[in-house]
């Protein structure tokens, strides 16, 4: 039986540190869980988060958890190495077909094929079995997104008590891409398979206040908080450079239709105001933007070591998401980090009242352009809305203020835990 440990965290994320917005807010929650005075582990019981990765390299903050276990891996230091040789195969293709590519080689079984994204594959019986004999019982198991529910149905009442963490709102997510011609790179469901998976555990955790709403309105009765996801705050303003702007996101379609949108129908125009104009494009949605990659002014980064830099220098940070779900976690360590900020009525949902004044809000066009220049020519502007966006994340996304309801819900468990121990 393995160690006992209060909090089990059950994710098919590719969890290396906080890498994106998405692992952010898990080790954000499991942070949450030691300011509780509880332990964590994580569990992650398919081999498919690799993807085609066979190496990944954990860091410093993913020592939160007590216990970290992934199927079909040995762990080497800080290094997860995948066992399975069709991972290694898989990801061999991929460095021949971008290779090919740049070669201008056109070959149909060198063609890359992304890796299906991991945290809403079907659950396996293989899955199932690993899940079951690396949980301890009597743990409270948290389920990462929807589609890890189905571990609650394999440990029955062995779990002590369950929490799902929402992430997003997928359904109206899957419905949006398409009125936008395209796909959801997640996963594509409807309401009605949304709602049941919800429904499966003793709470819900939504990342925002709409989405919190939803669970309440189609499951009544069902236990739901709002727990935000939580930045540690910079003291004063950063107007950065004028001419620098920053996107960043990882490579999922609202960030990728996104930030083509921004491209095709406003960078044009910022190049004309603004002398010297730069884009900086951070993250793994670069991956997704090949087609875009000579636009003038625009430097695709990748995955940045150190954001923080970056966002320092950046005068004016966009997030001109067309379509999506959850809280863009960007969005709020943007404004955590005092950074003027020009984001649409998407980018805001959930955060709509606490954004009014702070961030610019622009949805066609030429607006979101003309407000981009206006921050960009104006350092005092920017000195003015950073001040605004500061303080609104010291109020809201402290670490107190926004786990709070998580930090009393875990703590109730553990006087449970500790009850149970004394009448045994």
């Amino acid at each position: 039986m393995p160690e006992q440990c209060h909090v089990v965290f059950v994710s098919r994320q590719r969890l290396v540190g906080r890498t994106n917005g998405s692992s952010a807010y898990l080790l954000d929650l499991a942070n949450a869980v030691d300011r509780a005075g509880l332990t964590s582990s994580l569990i992650q019981p398919s081999p498919s988060l690799f993807g085609r990765m066979p190496i990944l390299r954990l860091r410093p903050e993913m020592s939160i958890f007590s216990r970290h276990h992934v199927r079909g891996s040995i762990r080497l230091g800080r290094y997860l190495v995948a066992l399975s040789p069709s991972i290694w195969i898989s990801a061999v293709h991929g460095v021949l077909a971008k290779a090919a590519g740049r070669a201008g080689i056109n070959l149909k079984w060198l063609q890359d094929r992304k890796a299906p994204y991991s945290i809403a594959m079907p659950w396996t019986q293989a899955d199932k079995a690993y899940a079951a004999s690396h949980i301890p019982d009597g743990s409270i198991v948290i389920a990462d997104y929807i589609f890890q529910t189905e571990v609650f149905d394999v440990l029955g009442p062995k779990a002590r008590s369950t929490a799902t963490i929402m992430h997003d709102l997928f359904h109206p997510r899957a419905e949006m891409a398409v009125t936008k011609g395209t796909t959801d790179s997640v996963a594509s469901i409807n309401m009605v398979d949304e709602v049941a998976m919800l429904g499966r555990a003793d709470l819900v955790i939504a990342i925002q206040q709409s989405e919190a709403g939803f669970v309440e309105e189609n499951l009544p009765g069902q236990p739901v908080i709002t727990v935000p996801i939580s930045f540690s705050t910079v003291h004063e303003p950063r107007p950065g450079n004028a001419a620098e702007i920053l996107f960043v996101g990882s490579n999922t379609e609202p960030n990728i239709s996104g930030l083509k949108w921004f491209l095709q129908n406003c960078w044009p125009k910022v190049l004309d105001s603004v002398p010297g104009a730069k884009l900086n494009v951070a993250g793994t949605v670069s991956l997704g933007m090949r087609d875009f990659s000579g636009t003038p002014s625009v430097n695709f980064l990748g995955v940045v070591d150190d954001l923080a830099q970056m966002y320092d220098r950046s005068g004016v940070v966009i997030s001109p998401l067309t379509f999506g779900s959850g809280l863009k976690i960007k969005l709020i360590e943007a404004m955590a980090l005092g950074k003027a900020i020009v984001a649409t009525s998407i980018t805001l949902q959930g955060v709509e009242d606490i954004a009014t004044h702070s961030v610019c809000k622009a949805n066609d066009p030429d607006d979101f352009a003309s407000t981009v220049i206006a921050l960009a020519q104006d350092e005092n502007l920017r000195i003015k809305m950073g001040q605004r966006a500061l303080s609104k994340a010291k109020k809201h996304f402290s670490a107190s203020a926004a786990q709070e309801k998580f930090v009393t819900w875990l703590k109730e468990q553990l006087n449970d835990i500790e009850i149970s121990h004394e009448n045994e």
